[in-house]
């Protein structure tokens, strides 16, 4: 892996967790949980596309796509910690990272 393929890597793994804290916080102060869940969808595919679709994260041929499950547990962890918080708080985020990257792993396996 060249270094431009691993400064992209990185700030596209940044842009998702950054992307998710700053909307879901202000999302889930002002609107109810259905558009806020239709709102997060439209973050998530966002991400996806300029990680995925312009290639911001560099993979191997055939690698598995937990990159972005990974890059919001650990953005959420990062700012957690940051913000004064303690890990164990950000569990819940942790397994929901994790649930989210083996769904997304077997829907792409499956098809």
């Amino acid at each position: 892996m060249n270094i431009d393929a691993i400064v992209t890597t990185i700030f596209g793994a940044m842009l998702f967790p950054f992307m998710m804290i700053i909307v879901w916080e202000k999302v889930g102060k002002e609107i109810g949980i259905f558009t806020a869940i239709l709102v997060e969808g439209f973050v998530v595919g966002a991400a996806w596309l300029v990680n995925h679709g312009a290639g911001l994260i560099v993979q191997g041929q055939g690698g598995a796509h937990i990159d972005m499950a990974l890059a919001a547990g650990i953005g959420v962890i990062v700012n957690s910690v940051l913000q004064g918080g303690k890990i164990k708080k950000s569990l819940p985020s942790i397994i929901a990272a994790i649930f989210g990257g083996v769904i997304g792993g077997f829907v792409l396996a499956s098809m």
